[in-house]
C-alpha cells in the first residue's frame, strides 16, 4: 500500500507506519527533523534528497542457549521503543572492601523519555547503559565488605539507581529501579559458610550458657522468694497465735472479772438477805418477848428440851453419871433478862 501512495506521487512523498509504544527518527540531508510518532508518518522525500528515517547502532540483551546473557550489536535499527526496557546483565567480578571477589549480576529498569537525545547524545545507549552499569557496580559494591554487602542489597540497589538515572539524565534515559539480581560468592562461599556455621554454634553454646545462667538465677530469686515467704508465714503465725493468746488472757481476765463481781454481788446480797432475816427474827423475838405469858412459854419450853437431851443421855446407858451444864441457869437467866429489856424498851 506504502509502494502505491508512493508511485502515486512519483516519490515525492514517502510514508511509514510507526507502532504504538514506539518512534522513528526523521532526518532531513543527514540533520534531525522531527519525530515521528505512533501512526502513518508522511516523508517528503524528493526522490532521496529529502526526508529520510534516520537508522542507529541499538544492541539488544539476549540470552543464549545456556541462559548466559550477552550483548548483541544491532545497526541500521530505525525503531526506538518507548516502552519500560528490562535488561539483564551478565555477571561482573566485584572486589570488595576487605578483598574478596564476588560475582555479581543487576537488573535495570528504564525508559527513554527523549528520543533525539537518546540516538544523537550518545552511540548506542543500550551498550553504553550497559557500561555504566558495570562501573557503578564496581564502584558501589567496592565500597562494603563481604558481610555487609551480603545484607545492604537494598541500600545498595538505592545508591545505584540514583547514580544510573543522574549519569543518563543527558541521554534522555529515566532509570525507575535497580535490583541486585544475585551474588555469587565463589570460593568465599564455603569460607562464608564455614564462619556462619561457627559463627551459629558460637550463639548457640552462648544461648545455653545464658538460659543456663537465666535458670540458676531464676532458681535462686525462687529459693529466695520463697524463704521470704516461709519467714512472713511464720512471722504471720506468731503475730496471730500471740494475738490469740493475748485475745484469750484478756477474755480470762475479763470473764474473772466478772465472776468476782458477781461473787461479790451474790456475797453481797446473801449478807444483806441475811442482815434481813436476823432483823426479822429479832422483831419477832421482840414481838414474843414483849409478852410475859411468851416468855414463860419460852423458858418451860428450853427446860423441857434440856430435860428431854438428859433423858436421851441416861437411855443409852453408857455412863453412870450425868453432869448438868453449870450455866443452865444462866441461860434461863440471861433469857427472862432479855424479855425484861424488851418489855423496858
Amino acid at each position: 500500500m506504502g509502494s502505491l501512495l508512493e508511485l502515486f506521487s512519483l516519490g515525492i512523498l514517502q510514508f511509514a507506519v510507526v507502532r504504538q509504544g514506539e518512534v522513528r527518527i526523521i532526518e532531513r540531508r543527514g540533520r534531525f527533523a522531527r519525530v515521528a510518532q505512533p501512526g502513518v508518518a508522511i516523508l517528503l522525500a524528493l526522490w532521496g534528497y529529502g526526508e529520510t528515517i534516520g537508522k542507529f547502532r541499538i544492541s539488544e540483551v539476549r540470552h543464549d542457549n545456556t541462559g548466559k546473557v550477552y550483548l548483541a550489536p544491532r545497526n541500521n535499527v530505525e525503531v526506538i521503543p518507548m516502552r519500560m526496557q528490562v535488561d539483564d546483565y551478565p555477571k561482573e567480578s566485584i572486589i570488595t572492601r576487605d578483598n574478596a571477589t564476588v560475582y555479581i549480576d543487576a537488573v535495570v529498569y528504564y525508559r527513554v523519555m527523549d528520543p533525539r537525545q537518546a540516538v544523537y547524545e550518545v552511540r548506542d545507549f543500550v551498550g553504553s547503559l550497559q557500561k555504566l552499569v558495570q562501573s557503578a557496580l564496581r564502584d558501589e559494591c567496592g565500597k562494603y565488605e563481604l558481610d555487609e554487602l551480603l545484607v545492604s542489597r537494598d541500600r545498595i540497589n538505592s545508591a545505584l539507581r540514583i547514580q544510573l538515572d543522574e549519569a543518563t539524565d543527558p541521554w534522555g534515559i529515566k532509570v525507575d529501579r535497580v535490583e541486585i539480581k544475585d551474588i555469587d560468592l565463589g570460593e568465599f562461599g564455603q569460607i562464608l559458610a564455614e564462619q556462619r556455621a561457627a559463627e551459629t554454634r558460637r550463639r548457640t553454646e552462648i544461648t545455653q550458657a545464658e538460659g543456663h545462667k537465666r535458670a540458676q538465677i531464676l532458681r535462686a530469686e525462687g529459693d529466695q522468694e520463697a524463704a521470704v515467704l516461709s519467714a512472713k508465714g511464720r512471722r504471720e503465725a506468731t503475730i496471730l497465735q500471740a494475738e490469740a493468746e493475748k485475745e484469750a488472757s484478756i477474755l480470762r481476765a475479763q470473764a474473772e472479772k466478772q465472776a468476782a463481781i458477781l461473787a461479790a454481788e451474790a456475797e453481797a446480797v446473801g449478807q444483806l438477805k441475811l442482815r434481813e432475816a436476823e432483823a426479822r427474827g429479832f422483831a419477832m423475838l421482840q414481838g414474843a418477848l414483849a409478852n410475859p405469858a411468851t416468855t414463860e412459854r419460852m423458858l418451860r419450853f428450853l427446860e423441857l428440851q434440856q430435860a428431854g437431851a438428859v433423858s436421851s443421855k441416861l437411855a443409852e446407858g453408857k455412863a453412870t453419871k450425868i453432869f448438868l451444864p453449870n450455866k443452865l441457869d444462866g441461860v434461863f437467866g440471861m433469857v427472862a433478862g432479855a424479855a425484861e429489856a424488851l418489855r423496858e424498851g
